[in-house]
C-alpha cells in the first residue's frame, strides 16, 4: 500500500502524485497475483521486466515506435493497451528530474522517525544509521557499521555525505518509507562514490584493502534490502534497475 506519509508530501509535486498513485495499482495488481510488465527506460536504454510477487524476470526490451523511441510519459499507463498487456513504462530520467531532493528529504526524514518510533520493529543485524540533512546532502552523524553476510564489514564514517544519487528516483515511490531505511542506499552510495575502494575520510572496510566490483555494490545494496524485509519484487526490479542504469554514478560518472 502507498505510504500515506508519502501522499501528504506528494501533493506539492503533480508529477510525484501520479507516480505513487500509479504505483500503487500496479502493487495491488502484483500483490492479486497478476503478473506485469516494466519497462524501465534512461537515455536511450530500455530495461524490461516481467514482475510477479515470486519472480522477477528480464524480457527482451519492445520496439521503438516510429517516431524514434518508447514512450515514457505517464499518461499512457492510463491508455486500454497499458491495460489489457499490463504493460507500463518509467523514464528514470524524467523521475530524477521531477522528483526533487526535498521529497527525497522528506521521504527518509519519515522513515527514520517510523523506525525510530517502533524499536520494536527493528530488524536485528541491520544497522540504524543516525543522520542528519544539511539542506543538500545527508551526512553520516555516527559512524555507521554494517557486517554482510560474506563477512566483510563495512563503515560509513561519521562526516560521510552522501546525496543518495546512486538509487534513481523513483524507487523513492515503488518503494515506501516503512519498507527501506537510510542504510542501505547510505552503503551503495558510500561504495559507488569511492569507486569501490572504501577509504578514510569517508569509510572502511574490514578486511582493508578489499576491493568492491559495481556488481558487489548492487548485491550490498540488494542484500540489505532483504534484510529489511523489503517485497521481493520490490528489491529485485530496484536491484535490476541499479545493474542496468548505475554505471553513470560509479565513480561520480
Amino acid at each position: 500500500m502507498p505510504d500515506p506519509v508519502q501522499m501528504q508530501f506528494s501533493q506539492a509535486n503533480a508529477y510525484l502524485t501520479e507516480l505513487i498513485s500509479q504505483f500503487a495499482g500496479i502493487e495491488k495488481r502484483i500483490e492479486g497475483g497478476e503478473t506485469v510488465t516494466l519497462n524501465l527506460s534512461d537515455q536511450g536504454r530500455t530495461l524490461s521486466l516481467v514482475v510477479s510477487r515470486e519472480h522477477v524476470t528480464e524480457s527482451a526490451p519492445p520496439a521503438k515506435s516510429p517516431t524514434g523511441g518508447v514512450s515514457s510519459r505517464l499518461a499512457d499507463n492510463h491508455s486500454l493497451v497499458a491495460a489489457l498487456t499490463k504493460t507500463f513504462v518509467f523514464d528514470l530520467g524524467q523521475a530524477n528530474r521531477n522528483i526533487s531532493a526535498a521529497d527525497v528529504q522528506r521521504h527518509f526524514t519519515h522513515a527514520t522517525r517510523q523506525t525510530r518510533r517502533d524499536e520494536a520493529d527493528l530488524i536485528p543485524n541491520v544497522p540504524d544509521p543516525v543522520v542528519k540533512h544539511d539542506g543538500h546532502l545527508w551526512v553520516v552523524a555516527e559512524d555507521c557499521r554494517y557486517v554482510a553476510l560474506d563477512g566483510c564489514i563495512i563503515t560509513a564514517k561519521r562526516g560521510f555525505k552522501s546525496d543518495l544519487a546512486s538509487i534513481p528516483r523513483l524507487f523513492w515511490a515503488v518503494i515506501a518509507s516503512f519498507e527501506l531505511s537510510l542504510v542501505a542506499p547510505i552503503m551503495h552510495d558510500l561504495i559507488y562514490r569511492c569507486g569501490g575502494q572504501v577509504i578514510l575520510p569517508d569509510g572502511e572496510v574490514i578486511p582493508a584493502g578489499k576491493l568492491f566490483s559495481r556488481k558487489d555494490a548492487d548485491d550490498v545494496f540488494l542484500e540489505l534490502m532483504t534484510r529489511s524485509k523489503v517485497a521481493y519484487w520490490k528489491r529485485n526490479v530496484a536491484y535490476l534497475a541499479v545493474r542496468a542504469f548505475g554505471q553513470s554514478s560509479w565513480q561520480g560518472g
